[in-house]
């Protein structure tokens, strides 16, 4: 939605962010029902992730407005690209034995990846499951139905805390998140049915030509207001 707002519609990115994490919201909401019934998500994380999301969500609203747009840019191209990268990282099962029997490493690093998560989240207005699946695929070894579901939730917290943040803040257009909102709720619904069902193979595919393209229109863009 931000890279759409801003590349397409022409709106600045810091105006898109608020917006975007409005519409988060009811994403989060319709994404995640389908994982729900299916048991899809991993509630025992769920908890743990959302708090620290919540404080780091509050946190990156705040950040984002001593940022300038094109450094935002900057580093959402870079960390969308390392994403996307991520996800195709093979799996080494033997640390993810240890982090399983280590309950207290576990919960630190799962409460570490949170609120980094929620703050880049916030700050750079995206939902932070460009970050999140990748994390719970390679550093939680969870299954990426899994990943995605839980994802799908988590992030409902910190989009919650940082578009509260911007409001109290006057930084979000509610005429313009509206609209946004609408096709968020009626993608999500469909994207959390189809995420039930497709292949981790395609979804890894889709997922990393998305980000690319994503990332060389931000960062050309970037790069030309700087230079």
């Amino acid at each position: 939605m931000v890279p759409f707002m801003a590349i397409v519609l022409g709106m600045d990115i810091k105006d898109a962010a608020p917006i975007s994490m409005a519409a988060i919201i009811v994403g989060s909401m319709s994404a995640s029902t389908p994982y729900l019934k299916k048991n899809l998500i991993d509630n025992e994380l769920v908890v743990v992730l959302g708090v620290f999301m919540t404080i780091g969500g509050v946190a990156g609203s705040i950040l984002s407005g001593y940022i300038p747009s094109d450094i935002i840019q900057l580093i959402f191209s870079v960390l969308v690209v390392y994403a996307a990268l991520m996800l195709f990282k093979k799996k080494n099962e033997s640390e993810h034995k240890w982090h399983a029997d280590n309950k207290t490493l576990y919960y630190f690093m799962a409460a570490t990846v949170a609120l980094f998560t929620g703050t880049v989240a916030a700050t750079l207005g995206v939902g932070g499951g460009i970050f999140f699946i990748p994390a719970l695929y390679l550093l939680f070894g969870k299954d990426l139905k899994v990943a995605r579901g839980t994802s799908a939730m988590v992030i409902g917290f910190s989009a919650t805390a940082a578009t509260a943040v911007y409001l109290g803040l006057g930084r979000l257009d509610a005429a313009a998140a509206m609209p946004v909102i609408l096709g968020v709720v009626i993608g999500g619904m469909i994207g959390g049915k189809l995420g039930t069902l497709a292949k981790p193979l395609a979804v890894k595919i889709v997922f990393l030509i998305v980000m690319l393209f994503t990332a060389y229109k931000l960062l050309s863009s970037a790069l030309e207001s700087l230079l």
